[in-house]
């Protein structure tokens, strides 16, 4: 339950501060609605939450390293070259590096 209701209090807190910037919120995964989400749906929360972007932040080259730890150490498959370059486009363009 207490599971449940920390999902729930983040998605409003999401959909609160994505509504504040303009930006639509996924209902099934409170993350941003843009180009390259369907990708993260497919390669990357099938593993972990999509928690995991909102408490990361960072430009493409966090993200890109990311991407190598999962694929190093958490067994990521390979992913083409356009794929993993959209997958890192929406991740830094969404999920930059937080402020202070």
């Amino acid at each position: 339950m207490k599971k449940i209701a920390l999902k729930l209090s983040i998605l409003i807190i999401i959909s609160t501060i994505a509504t504040a910037n303009d930006k639509k919120i996924d209902e099934e995964t409170g993350l941003i609605i843009d180009n390259g989400i369907e990708l993260i749906k497919e390669n990357c929360i099938i593993c972990h939450p999509p928690r995991f972007m909102l408490i990361n932040g960072g430009d493409k080259k966090f993200w890109s390293a990311k991407v190598k730890l999962m694929q190093k150490g958490f067994g990521l498959w390979e992913l083409d070259k356009n794929t993993k370059e959209r997958i890192i486009n929406y991740l830094s363009k969404n999920y930059p590096k937080k402020g202070k």
